[in-house]
């Protein structure tokens, strides 16, 4: 009997649930400040070094400047020039043969990263920092030594070639072999990357599925084939991604192994070189800026192109 009117009274002296006070209507609502604050830097800079130097160059598109600064705008006349002129279409052919060739490179990175991925290999981390080492290392540096070893009289590349009686070309000097001398160093110097990003992913996939894939009889192929690729397929597409839009902005190594003054320039020119050699040499602002925005233009429509159809390959 005490101890139930213990318990009631316990129940009874027990304080009423708190209920939140109703906010006023009129007030305004902070619940959403304090995350775009938090964002608000981001958005800040993005703003100013993205999003306004585009607003900044589609408007220069249209206008043409003179040699002390002044400009008048012209409508679209930068952009009909831009359609006739042979150098454009000299200039994207030559930007896609570099990044058919530099994407290349992704199946050697995907053999290499399954390779280094061997279990009990020695070593095996001083031979990812070996091939990172190109990718991390300065353009201008690693221009400086190919341009050696691509000399046609005593380069290295040709000594090599001599051994087995070949007769190596001039290749800096010659318009058909200067680009795929360039476009070699670029697979080579993007080598690195592709490997690191792709062993990450190897690293993510399950021992247990090839184990099962053994136990079934599945060759080495096969499980490269029906294991290795698909579950690798996202980090792929990423290497895609990024070695397409980096290939696409080719300018360094194009113009630290030729040179501004290659005569052979005009034929390996990329579509960057031609936006610098309008804007920065000639000094034609408007015609550059035009180039600048045909450049974005096509590496947005690449990347869509590449998203839409990497739902029928990459496995999610």
């Amino acid at each position: 009997m005490t101890t139930n009117t213990q318990r009631r009274g316990a129940v009874q002296a027990s304080p009423p649930p708190t209920t939140r006070a109703p906010r006023d209507a009129g007030a305004p609502r902070t619940d959403g400040f304090w995350p775009w604050l938090f964002v608000l830097p981001l958005l800040i800079g993005v703003g100013t070094f993205f999003i306004w130097p585009i607003i900044q160059t589609f408007y220069y598109s249209f206008t043409s400047w003179g040699v002390f600064g002044g400009s008048s705008f012209t409508g679209i006349a930068n952009y009909v020039r831009l359609v006739t002129d042979p150098q454009l279409y000299q200039s994207l052919l030559n930007t896609v043969v570099y990044t058919v060739i530099v994407l290349l490179g992704i199946p050697i990175a995907v053999w290499l990263a399954s390779l280094l991925n061997t279990p009990g290999l020695r070593f095996a981390q001083f031979y990812r920092v070996l091939f990172f080492l190109p990718y991390v290392a300065m353009p201008a540096a690693i221009a400086l030594v190919w341009r050696i070893m691509f000399n046609g009289d005593f380069g290295i590349v040709n000594s090599f070639l001599g051994l087995f009686g070949i007769q190596g070309p001039y290749w800096i000097s010659t318009p058909g072999f200067a680009l795929v001398a360039v476009s070699l160093v670029g697979l080579w110097s993007s080598l690195g990357f592709s490997m690191i990003i792709l062993g990450a992913g190897l690293k993510d996939i399950p021992p247990e599925l090839y184990e099962a894939a053994e136990l079934d009889g599945a060759s080495r192929w096969r499980q490269f084939h029906s294991v290795t690729v698909p579950l690798l397929s996202p980090s792929i597409f990423f290497v895609l991604i990024v070695t397409t839009i980096s290939s696409f902005q080719l300018f360094d190594l194009l113009y630290a192994i030729l040179g501004p003054l290659n005569p052979v320039i005009p034929k390996t020119m990329s579509l960057v070189f031609y936006f610098y050699n309008s804007g920065f040499v000639d000094g034609d602002k408007g015609f550059a800026a035009a180039i600048a925005m045909v450049i974005f233009l096509l590496i947005g429509i690449i990347t869509v192109i590449q998203f839409r159809v990497q739902k029928k390959w990459v496995q999610s």
